[in-house]
């Protein structure tokens, strides 16, 4: 499995880098790793780094492991996704599916920095910052 999950401090974020290809038993493995850093650390969001990755997952095993991480994080963390642009067709699927079927704050981006505001900051500052998510 080729992933690394890390405490960022200065963005209060838990983020997950997947590199490589990306099955659905790395998914499940990644979203533990990442709730448990993300609770422990009572972060303001996690993030998922899937731009150097190719997903080999089926969509449905996707969302079904990324409502189980919106479920298992603290209420009201935000959770960011980064993608590639040719990505971002799957990426807003789950996005859209996870945020309306939880009514939690899930955003896309393509800039890393992007997301990174986006979690550290309330919406107003991130709004002056331009770093909205592409799909809220």
């Amino acid at each position: 499995m080729t992933f690394t999950v890390t405490h960022d401090p200065a963005n209060s974020a838990a983020c997950l880098t997947h590199t490589g290809p990306v099955d659905a038993d790395e998914i499940k493995a990644s979203r533990l790793e990442l709730k448990d850093v993300a609770n422990a650390q009572t972060v303001r969001g996690a993030l998922i780094n899937i731009t150097d990755a190719t997903i080999a997952a089926e969509p449905v095993e996707i969302i079904e492991n990324v409502q189980g991480l919106v479920d298992d994080l603290h209420p009201g963390t935000k959770l960011g996704f980064v993608g590639r642009l040719e990505d971002q067709e799957i990426v807003s699927m789950i996005v859209a599916t996870v945020a309306h079927s939880t009514g939690r704050r899930v955003g896309q981006f393509h800039a890393l920095e992007k997301a990174l505001c986006w979690i550290r900051l309330d919406w107003e500052a991130a709004a002056a910052c331009d770093c909205l998510p592409i799909t809220e």
